[in-house]
């Protein structure tokens, strides 16, 4: 099989469709009916607690964890709280909604026998769902519980990648803990990546495209001017999330990802102040320590609670130098290269690491294809067949040819 960064956009939806077969052989199945009817639900604006209350109680599980949840100290409760009705009242929707669905989500995405690997990944999982509501509340306020949701499924497609490749995955694994270390590395040597997979799982679990598109782009940079619909907030937000390292550290504290945007790139996503960015790390560590013993049989602690949060805002905080070379880096390269090849828009970009990668964007100015450009190989043709388009004319095939030239200088 041919690596992923080599695959058309036509192979692409192959790949996808193949990817499917796999993972029904491997007994990643259609979600059962209530996880559908809370689908449901979280898509409609006009959907009240009790009708959430209704679809939970159908379920014995989920209700149990509920009422645990109400329970906790986080509400500190005088007497205990037995009725399912006002668990619900107190939880509030977002939470509600968020804790109900990702329960489900991540038993059935964790299911099989390798529980070392996605006990790991969940436990990390756990944690980036609540950083995840928690940046929400300020850069896509009312799309909490969806934030949660993508924090918590963004990185399901691991555990897969480890039960369909082997031991050989789990090498890679290991030796790239920052998350945009591991996709990068994924996508230049293996035939797919975790973010293909969990495209494929979203999709056949029928996910709004609210919740899809943001996790199939959370390793995409999104534009600091970019759409500022429901999706293009909660793409933003994702990012963030998606690139903090959680692996732990020798001395059991979770590590950050060389590649984190750092504190000014995630204040500019999310027009976050200082007051608000500590904030947000503060309230994530205090909600994931409730929230991980609702998720316990699926999920390990990432590390001692009590020093997670400082953990996480020094290491943002560390990223801080780095984040200000990318950025003197992107000022220095060649503005973005946009050309108009068979009525479809191209952009060709420099990332900071000094790779080019071309898109394809749709009417609405969304990147929906890309391709990473093999430099001193590639060529106009190979290009545009790479991005599912017809091979370039005369003209398009020199304008094509001076960007690759100039971004490749």
């Amino acid at each position: 099989m041919k690596v992923r960064n080599l695959l058309s956009a036509s192979e692409v939806v192959e790949l996808h469709e193949n990817l499917s077969g796999r993972l029904d052989k491997i007994g990643i199945e259609s979600q059962p009916e209530v996880v559908l009817r809370l689908l449901d639900l979280s898509s409609r604006r006009d959907a009240q607690l009790l009708d959430y209350a209704k679809v939970i109680k159908a379920d014995y599980a989920i209700s149990g964890r509920v009422l645990k949840l109400a329970n906790s100290a986080l509400f500190a409760q005088r007497t205990p709280v037995t009725n399912l009705e006002r668990a619900c009242l107190l939880l509030g929707i977002e939470r509600l909604k968020a804790v109900s669905l990702g329960f489900h989500l991540s038993r059935a995405a964790s299911a099989g026998d390798d529980k070392g690997i996605a006990r790991k990944v969940w436990g990390q999982s756990v944690f980036r769902a609540c950083l995840a509501a928690e940046a929400a509340r300020i850069g896509a306020p009312g799309l909490v519980a969806e934030a949660f949701v993508i924090g918590l499924m963004m990185d399901a497609g691991i555990p897969l990648m480890h039960r369909l490749l082997g031991e050989s995955y789990l090498a890679t694994y290991n030796d790239c803990a920052a998350p945009g270390a591991l996709h990068r590395r994924e996508f230049d040597t293996l035939p797919f990546t975790h973010v293909d997979i969990a495209a494929v799982m979203v999709r056949k679990w029928r996910f709004p495209e609210v919740l899809s598109r943001p996790l199939e782009l959370h390793h995409t940079r999104p534009a600091e001017a970019g759409r500022d619909d429901a999706i293009g907030r909660l793409h933003r937000v994702a990012f963030i999330v998606g690139t903090l390292s959680l692996a732990q550290s020798s001395r059991g504290l979770p590590t950050l990802d060389p590649d984190s945007p750092g504190v000014p790139t995630a204040q500019r996503l999310l027009s976050a102040t200082d007051e608000q960015m500590s904030r947000i790390i503060t309230s994530s560590v205090g909600e994931y320590q409730v929230l991980l013993d609702v998720f316990s049989d699926v999920a390990g602690a990432v590390c001692n609670i009590e020093e997670l949060a400082q953990r996480v805002q020094m290491g943002l905080v560390t990223a801080i130098d780095r984040t200000v070379e990318e950025s003197l880096a992107r000022e220095a390269a060649p503005a973005p290269s946009r050309l108009m090849i068979h009525g479809q828009t191209i952009e060709i970009v420099r990332e900071t690491d000094g790779s080019v990668v071309a898109f394809v964007s749709d009417a609405a100015g969304q990147r929906v294809v890309s391709h990473r450009v093999t430099r001193g190989v590639e060529t106009p043709t190979s290009l545009c067949e790479a991005l599912g388009l017809e091979s370039p004319g005369s003209e398009d095939t020199v304008r094509i040819a001076e960007r690759l030239r100039a971004l490749a200088a």
